[in-house]
């Protein structure tokens, strides 16, 4: 385990591989990647720190010496070794996580962020509420309702996942862990379908710049888009008959959050800080990412 802050109760982790070529560069925006990605992480763990201070920023990567000199964050190395499998080894370095912790610490437990994400306000009161782990859901994926959905519980409509990976919490819990357990052979079982999987309209993903009506397709799930498949498959009942907050998955206590106050993707258009009143976490995604630095530095 990486070294504790003493006045830090649960952890704020963020995952990033530096790859040479990123396996989904075709779906990347202009701002994406012309955006230093060490210039992103490193600011977006300097946020975390200065916005939620009693969270102890952490960063999973495969290159920590570029953020040596930010005494507040932990690092954890982990190589990837196939970077087809990129969302598939982070849902299973998240279930790693929380699995080494168990007994172990007096933590509350873990906040896990895309790169991209910027927190807003302290998020301790999070765990205040009853959950071993806690999504983030698009209310936008649920409407209209699904009228027939798959053998996976999924809409196959041509919607976005309901659970969106980029905003999540855990406690160290035996539960969590075997959620965990169960949305990794969700992913896998899904993977093994391949093509199949695949066909139709739920390999058609809108582009993360939301002005602009693109689209990418993947070619295998464990390198985008599988967990959230997964963990939209394990809370289909919760999520498409009627909305559920609060459900049991594998023994574990699952809370679902919105993700317009916990996980804040904003339209295209001026961004405001009014905009930002009462939400806890902004993602910025896609062309979003043009204006990162500059929000990134004034929450800082």
């Amino acid at each position: 385990m990486p070294p504790a802050s003493a006045s830090a109760t649960y952890d704020i982790v963020f995952y990033h591989q530096f790859l040479a070529r990123h396996p989904m560069w075709p779906s990347q925006s202009k701002a994406e990647l012309e955006l230093d990605p060490r210039l992103m992480v490193g600011m977006a763990t300097d946020v975390a720190h200065r916005r939620a201070p009693m969270g102890q920023p952490v960063l999973i990567t495969n290159d920590g010496a570029a953020f040596a000199g930010r005494p507040h964050l932990a690092i954890e190395r982990r190589e990837l070794a196939d970077p087809a499998t990129l969302q598939y080894d982070r849902t299973r370095c998240y279930r790693d996580y929380i699995a080494a912790r168990v007994g172990r610490t007096d933590r509350l437990g873990a906040i896990f962020l895309d790169t991209d994400a910027l927190v807003l306000r302290e998020l301790a009161p999070l765990f205040d509420l009853p959950f071993d782990v806690a999504l983030t859901y698009l209310e936008s994926a649920l409407e209209p309702a699904a009228t027939m959905r798959d053998h996976w519980g999924l809409p196959n409509d041509g919607r976005q996942s309901a659970i969106n990976f980029g905003v999540m919490a855990a406690r160290f819990t035996p539960a969590a862990v075997a959620f965990f357990d169960a949305a990794l052979s969700r992913f896998a079982a899904m993977a093994a379908e391949g093509t199949d999987f695949l066909a139709g309209p739920r390999n058609r993903f809108r582009t993360a710049d939301r002005t602009a009506e693109s689209y990418f397709q993947v070619d295998d799930v464990r390198t985008w888009g599988g967990g959230q498949f997964a963990m939209t498959s394990l809370l289909a009942d919760a999520l498409f008959d009627r909305l559920r907050p609060d459900s049991e998955v594998a023994g574990a206590r699952v809370r679902l959050l919105p993700a317009e106050s916990w996980n804040f993707s904003p339209g295209g258009g001026a961004l405001g800080w009014d905009m930002l009143d009462g939400r806890h976490i902004l993602h910025l995604k896609g062309n979003r990412k043009a204006q990162f630095t500059a929000i990134a530095a004034h929450l800082a």
